[in-house]
Protein backbone atom coordinates (compact mmCIF):
# COMPACT_ATOMS: atom_id res chain seq x y z
CA UNK A 1 0.00 0.00 0.00
CA UNK A 2 1.15 3.53 -0.45
CA UNK A 3 2.37 5.64 2.06
CA UNK A 4 2.62 8.69 0.92
CA UNK A 5 0.23 11.62 -0.84
CA UNK A 6 0.49 11.66 -4.78
CA UNK A 7 1.16 14.44 -6.21
CA UNK A 8 -1.82 15.42 -8.27
CA UNK A 9 -4.48 15.60 -5.23
CA UNK A 10 -5.70 19.51 -4.89
CA UNK A 11 -4.03 21.25 -2.11
CA UNK A 12 -5.47 20.33 1.16
CA UNK A 13 -7.10 17.46 0.09
CA UNK A 14 -6.61 14.24 2.69
CA UNK A 15 -6.17 11.32 1.72
CA UNK A 16 -7.39 8.30 3.63
CA UNK A 17 -5.68 4.90 3.56
CA UNK A 18 -7.42 1.66 3.78
CA UNK A 19 -8.89 0.80 7.79
CA UNK A 20 -9.13 4.81 8.36
CA UNK A 21 -12.85 6.47 8.45
CA UNK A 22 -11.24 10.05 8.83
CA UNK A 23 -12.23 12.75 6.30
CA UNK A 24 -11.28 16.13 5.01
CA UNK A 25 -12.05 18.79 2.46
CA UNK A 26 -10.13 19.81 0.22
CA UNK A 27 -9.04 23.82 -0.26
CA UNK A 28 -9.52 25.82 -3.33
CA UNK A 29 -11.30 25.42 -6.90
CA UNK A 30 -10.53 22.60 -9.51
CA UNK A 31 -9.13 24.20 -13.05
CA UNK A 32 -9.67 20.76 -15.27
CA UNK A 33 -11.72 18.07 -15.14
CA UNK A 34 -11.10 14.80 -17.20
CA UNK A 35 -13.77 12.55 -17.98
CA UNK A 36 -14.03 8.71 -18.66
CA UNK A 37 -17.24 8.17 -20.84
CA UNK A 38 -19.56 5.23 -22.19
CA UNK A 39 -19.69 6.47 -24.88
CA UNK A 40 -21.69 4.02 -26.44
CA UNK A 41 -25.08 5.08 -24.16
CA UNK A 42 -26.58 7.81 -25.57
CA UNK A 43 -27.98 8.15 -21.43
CA UNK A 44 -24.29 8.25 -20.66
CA UNK A 45 -23.23 11.24 -23.10
CA UNK A 46 -26.06 13.26 -22.69
CA UNK A 47 -24.87 13.25 -18.98
CA UNK A 48 -21.14 13.91 -20.16
CA UNK A 49 -22.33 17.18 -22.08
CA UNK A 50 -24.95 18.11 -18.81
CA UNK A 51 -21.23 17.76 -16.58
CA UNK A 52 -19.52 19.78 -19.18
CA UNK A 53 -21.79 22.77 -19.85
CA UNK A 54 -21.68 22.83 -16.08
CA UNK A 55 -17.80 22.87 -15.35
CA UNK A 56 -17.38 25.16 -18.38
CA UNK A 57 -20.33 27.89 -16.77
CA UNK A 58 -17.48 27.55 -13.42
CA UNK A 59 -14.16 28.54 -15.99
CA UNK A 60 -13.13 24.81 -15.52
CA UNK A 61 -11.43 23.26 -18.52
CA UNK A 62 -12.38 19.91 -19.65
CA UNK A 63 -11.15 16.86 -21.58
CA UNK A 64 -12.22 13.40 -22.56
CA UNK A 65 -10.28 10.01 -22.81
CA UNK A 66 -10.25 8.26 -25.63
CA UNK A 67 -12.30 5.61 -24.62
CA UNK A 68 -15.93 3.58 -26.32
CA UNK A 69 -16.88 4.04 -29.52
CA UNK A 70 -17.38 7.87 -29.63
CA UNK A 71 -16.10 10.32 -26.88
CA UNK A 72 -15.80 12.92 -29.31
CA UNK A 73 -19.75 13.33 -29.30
CA UNK A 74 -18.77 14.85 -25.39
CA UNK A 75 -17.80 17.45 -27.61
CA UNK A 76 -14.53 18.15 -25.40
CA UNK A 77 -11.37 17.38 -26.56
CA UNK A 78 -9.93 14.08 -27.01
CA UNK A 79 -6.95 13.03 -25.14
CA UNK A 80 -5.27 9.38 -25.29
CA UNK A 81 -1.41 10.07 -24.09
CA UNK A 82 -1.34 12.05 -20.68
CA UNK A 83 -4.85 12.37 -20.45
CA UNK A 84 -3.74 12.60 -16.38
CA UNK A 85 -1.52 15.00 -17.13
CA UNK A 86 -2.61 18.87 -15.16
CA UNK A 87 -6.19 16.99 -14.42
CA UNK A 88 -7.36 17.93 -10.92
CA UNK A 89 -10.01 15.59 -11.44
CA UNK A 90 -11.20 12.72 -13.24
CA UNK A 91 -15.01 11.77 -13.77
CA UNK A 92 -16.12 8.74 -15.19
CA UNK A 93 -19.78 8.56 -16.15
CA UNK A 94 -21.59 5.45 -16.57
CA UNK A 95 -21.53 2.32 -14.39
CA UNK A 96 -19.00 0.42 -12.20
CA UNK A 97 -17.64 -1.10 -15.43
CA UNK A 98 -16.80 2.28 -16.52
CA UNK A 99 -15.17 3.22 -13.01
CA UNK A 100 -12.82 0.32 -14.03
CA UNK A 101 -11.47 1.85 -17.31
CA UNK A 102 -11.18 5.12 -15.77
CA UNK A 103 -9.19 3.41 -12.76
CA UNK A 104 -6.85 1.59 -15.44
CA UNK A 105 -6.49 4.98 -16.99
CA UNK A 106 -5.67 7.57 -13.78
CA UNK A 107 -4.02 5.10 -11.36
CA UNK A 108 -0.32 5.61 -12.31
CA UNK A 109 -1.18 9.60 -12.45
CA UNK A 110 -1.77 9.88 -8.28
CA UNK A 111 -5.19 11.55 -10.13
CA UNK A 112 -8.36 11.39 -7.61
CA UNK A 113 -11.41 9.33 -9.25
CA UNK A 114 -14.99 9.67 -8.55
CA UNK A 115 -17.84 8.27 -10.32
CA UNK A 116 -21.08 9.41 -11.38
CA UNK A 117 -23.60 6.37 -11.73
CA UNK A 118 -26.02 5.55 -14.19
CA UNK A 119 -25.70 1.96 -13.92
CA UNK A 120 -27.80 -0.57 -11.69
CA UNK A 121 -25.08 -1.46 -9.13
CA UNK A 122 -22.95 1.34 -7.21
CA UNK A 123 -20.81 0.04 -5.12
CA UNK A 124 -17.59 1.70 -6.99
CA UNK A 125 -19.68 4.97 -8.33
CA UNK A 126 -20.49 7.64 -6.00
CA UNK A 127 -22.91 10.20 -7.46
CA UNK A 128 -26.40 9.10 -8.57
CA UNK A 129 -27.65 10.84 -11.44
CA UNK A 130 -29.51 12.53 -9.43
CA UNK A 131 -27.77 14.29 -7.30
CA UNK A 132 -25.81 15.46 -10.14
CA UNK A 133 -26.59 19.14 -9.62
CA UNK A 134 -26.52 19.75 -6.17
CA UNK A 135 -22.51 18.03 -6.46
CA UNK A 136 -21.22 19.68 -9.15
CA UNK A 137 -20.50 23.04 -6.69
CA UNK A 138 -18.71 20.79 -4.36
CA UNK A 139 -17.25 18.91 -7.20
CA UNK A 140 -15.33 22.33 -8.49
CA UNK A 141 -14.10 23.51 -5.03
CA UNK A 142 -12.67 20.32 -4.79
CA UNK A 143 -14.84 19.04 -1.35
CA UNK A 144 -13.67 15.46 -1.57
CA UNK A 145 -12.21 13.42 0.78
CA UNK A 146 -9.54 10.87 -0.73
CA UNK A 147 -9.50 7.28 -0.21
CA UNK A 148 -6.94 4.58 -1.32
CA UNK A 149 -8.38 1.36 -2.97
CA UNK A 150 -5.98 -1.25 -2.98
CA UNK A 151 -4.37 -2.95 -6.06
CA UNK A 152 -3.42 -6.50 -7.36
CA UNK A 153 -0.18 -6.66 -9.47
CA UNK A 154 0.09 -9.72 -11.62
CA UNK A 155 2.72 -11.62 -13.61
CA UNK A 156 1.88 -14.73 -15.17
CA UNK A 157 4.88 -17.44 -17.17
CA UNK A 158 4.56 -20.24 -18.98
CA UNK A 159 5.90 -23.69 -18.12
CA UNK A 160 9.34 -22.42 -18.85
CA UNK A 161 9.76 -19.43 -16.97
CA UNK A 162 8.70 -16.81 -19.63
CA UNK A 163 6.83 -14.11 -19.17
CA UNK A 164 3.58 -14.26 -20.94
CA UNK A 165 1.68 -11.09 -19.21
CA UNK A 166 1.51 -8.86 -17.02
CA UNK A 167 -1.15 -6.54 -15.50
CA UNK A 168 -2.90 -4.66 -12.20
CA UNK A 169 -6.39 -4.76 -10.70
CA UNK A 170 -8.80 -3.04 -8.66
CA UNK A 171 -11.25 -5.65 -8.21
CA UNK A 172 -10.11 -8.79 -9.23
CA UNK A 173 -7.74 -11.93 -11.33
CA UNK A 174 -9.56 -14.29 -12.46
CA UNK A 175 -7.88 -17.31 -13.94
CA UNK A 176 -10.45 -19.38 -16.35
CA UNK A 177 -11.24 -22.29 -17.90
CA UNK A 178 -11.07 -22.08 -21.59
CA UNK A 179 -12.87 -25.33 -22.22
CA UNK A 180 -16.03 -25.20 -21.96
CA UNK A 181 -16.45 -28.71 -21.14
CA UNK A 182 -13.65 -29.56 -18.93
CA UNK A 183 -13.03 -27.79 -15.82
CA UNK A 184 -9.49 -26.34 -14.92
CA UNK A 185 -6.94 -27.87 -12.91
CA UNK A 186 -4.59 -25.83 -10.51
CA UNK A 187 -2.17 -26.06 -7.59
CA UNK A 188 -2.69 -22.96 -5.34
CA UNK A 189 0.16 -21.97 -3.87
CA UNK A 190 0.66 -18.83 -0.29
CA UNK A 191 4.55 -17.25 -0.06
CA UNK A 192 5.42 -20.28 -2.43
CA UNK A 193 3.55 -23.28 0.49
CA UNK A 194 1.20 -25.37 -1.47
CA UNK A 195 -2.08 -24.45 -0.30
CA UNK A 196 -4.33 -26.98 -1.96
CA UNK A 197 -4.82 -28.61 -5.47
CA UNK A 198 -8.30 -27.42 -7.09
CA UNK A 199 -10.43 -28.61 -9.67
CA UNK A 200 -12.66 -25.53 -11.08
CA UNK A 201 -14.31 -23.23 -13.70
CA UNK A 202 -11.77 -20.34 -12.14
CA UNK A 203 -9.92 -19.05 -9.32
CA UNK A 204 -10.47 -15.52 -8.62
CA UNK A 205 -7.81 -13.17 -6.47
CA UNK A 206 -9.45 -10.01 -5.16
CA UNK A 207 -8.74 -7.25 -3.54
CA UNK A 208 -11.19 -6.30 -0.14
CA UNK A 209 -12.72 -3.91 -3.11
CA UNK A 210 -13.32 -6.29 -5.53
CA UNK A 211 -15.56 -8.75 -2.69
CA UNK A 212 -18.60 -7.56 -4.25
CA UNK A 213 -17.59 -8.15 -7.63
CA UNK A 214 -17.04 -11.32 -9.26
CA UNK A 215 -16.17 -12.96 -6.39
CA UNK A 216 -19.50 -12.17 -4.91
CA UNK A 217 -21.16 -13.87 -7.38
CA UNK A 218 -18.61 -17.03 -6.80
CA UNK A 219 -20.30 -17.10 -3.09
CA UNK A 220 -17.04 -15.22 -1.60
CA UNK A 221 -17.75 -12.57 1.48
CA UNK A 222 -18.96 -9.44 1.61
CA UNK A 223 -15.59 -7.17 3.08
CA UNK A 224 -15.40 -3.58 4.15
CA UNK A 225 -12.29 -1.94 1.50
CA UNK A 226 -11.45 -0.84 4.67
CA UNK A 227 -9.73 -4.07 5.61
CA UNK A 228 -6.46 -4.75 3.67
CA UNK A 229 -7.01 -8.20 2.32
CA UNK A 230 -6.78 -10.17 -0.22
CA UNK A 231 -9.22 -12.97 -1.36
CA UNK A 232 -8.70 -16.20 -3.00
CA UNK A 233 -12.37 -17.59 -4.55
CA UNK A 234 -13.12 -21.20 -6.18
CA UNK A 235 -15.45 -20.92 -9.05
CA UNK A 236 -17.88 -23.85 -8.85
CA UNK A 237 -14.96 -26.31 -7.26
CA UNK A 238 -14.92 -29.94 -7.87
CA UNK A 239 -13.32 -30.66 -4.34
CA UNK A 240 -13.94 -30.52 -1.24
CA UNK A 241 -11.83 -26.89 -1.30
CA UNK A 242 -15.33 -24.12 -1.40
CA UNK A 243 -13.91 -21.74 0.50
CA UNK A 244 -12.57 -18.69 0.35
CA UNK A 245 -9.02 -18.10 1.70
CA UNK A 246 -7.95 -14.70 2.92
CA UNK A 247 -4.77 -13.75 2.92
CA UNK A 248 -2.71 -10.43 3.60
CA UNK A 249 -1.70 -8.18 0.58
CA UNK A 250 2.09 -8.54 0.95
CA UNK A 251 1.65 -12.45 0.84
CA UNK A 252 2.24 -13.85 -2.79
CA UNK A 253 -0.44 -16.33 -4.53
CA UNK A 254 0.61 -18.32 -7.00
CA UNK A 255 -2.03 -20.54 -9.14
CA UNK A 256 -0.35 -23.38 -11.25
CA UNK A 257 -2.13 -24.37 -13.79
CA UNK A 258 -1.71 -27.83 -14.35
CA UNK A 259 -0.31 -29.74 -17.66
CA UNK A 260 -1.63 -31.89 -20.12
CA UNK A 261 -4.96 -29.35 -20.37
CA UNK A 262 -5.86 -26.93 -22.08
CA UNK A 263 -4.77 -22.81 -21.62
CA UNK A 264 -6.12 -20.99 -18.77
CA UNK A 265 -7.83 -17.36 -19.86
CA UNK A 266 -6.57 -14.69 -17.51
CA UNK A 267 -8.11 -11.00 -17.25
CA UNK A 268 -7.32 -8.19 -14.49
CA UNK A 269 -10.88 -6.60 -13.87
CA UNK A 270 -12.51 -8.09 -16.82
CA UNK A 271 -9.84 -6.51 -19.38
CA UNK A 272 -8.18 -7.69 -22.28
CA UNK A 273 -7.76 -11.55 -21.33
CA UNK A 274 -4.35 -13.64 -22.64
CA UNK A 275 -3.68 -17.65 -22.57
CA UNK A 276 -1.64 -19.12 -19.84
CA UNK A 277 -0.52 -22.29 -21.54
CA UNK A 278 -0.65 -25.64 -19.05
CA UNK A 279 2.46 -25.45 -16.76
CA UNK A 280 2.14 -22.08 -16.79
CA UNK A 281 2.07 -20.16 -13.69
CA UNK A 282 0.33 -16.63 -12.56
CA UNK A 283 1.28 -14.67 -9.29
CA UNK A 284 -0.35 -12.34 -7.52
CA UNK A 285 0.57 -9.86 -4.80
CA UNK A 286 -0.65 -6.25 -3.56
CA UNK A 287 0.75 -3.34 -4.99
CA UNK A 288 2.03 -0.36 -3.53
CA UNK A 289 -0.05 1.68 -6.04
CA UNK A 290 -3.50 2.44 -5.41
CA UNK A 291 -6.31 4.18 -7.07
CA UNK A 292 -7.36 7.01 -5.72
CA UNK A 293 -11.17 7.14 -4.72
CA UNK A 294 -12.90 10.82 -4.35
CA UNK A 295 -15.74 11.20 -2.16
CA UNK A 296 -18.04 13.48 -1.92
CA UNK A 297 -20.44 11.70 0.56
CA UNK A 298 -20.15 9.92 3.74
CA UNK A 299 -21.46 6.53 3.23
CA UNK A 300 -20.60 3.83 5.49
CA UNK A 301 -19.89 0.80 3.65
CA UNK A 302 -22.47 -1.44 5.46
CA UNK A 303 -25.54 1.10 4.45
CA UNK A 304 -24.02 1.03 0.98
CA UNK A 305 -24.58 -2.67 0.63
CA UNK A 306 -28.19 -2.72 2.22
CA UNK A 307 -29.05 -0.01 -0.26
CA UNK A 308 -27.99 -1.90 -3.57
CA UNK A 309 -28.64 -5.08 -2.42
CA UNK A 310 -32.26 -3.77 -1.01
CA UNK A 311 -31.87 -5.41 2.31
CA UNK A 312 -34.47 -3.58 4.15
Amino acid sequence: MADHAPDHVPDGAVVVPPGSDRAGAARGPITRVGLVVHSGRDPSVAMARRLVEGLVRHDVDVVVAAEGDAPEAVGVPVVDAGFTDDVDVVLSVGGDGTFLRAAHRVRDGGVPLLGINLGRLGFLTEVDADMVDDSLPRIVAGEWTVLERDTLDMVATDADGVRVGTGWALNEVSVEKSAREHMLHMDVLVDDERFTKVGADAMIVATSTGSTAYALSAGGPIVSPHLASVLVVPVAPHTLFDRTLVTAPHQRISILVATEQEDAVVSCDGRTPFMVPPGGRVEVTGSDVPVLVARLHARPFPALVRATFRLD
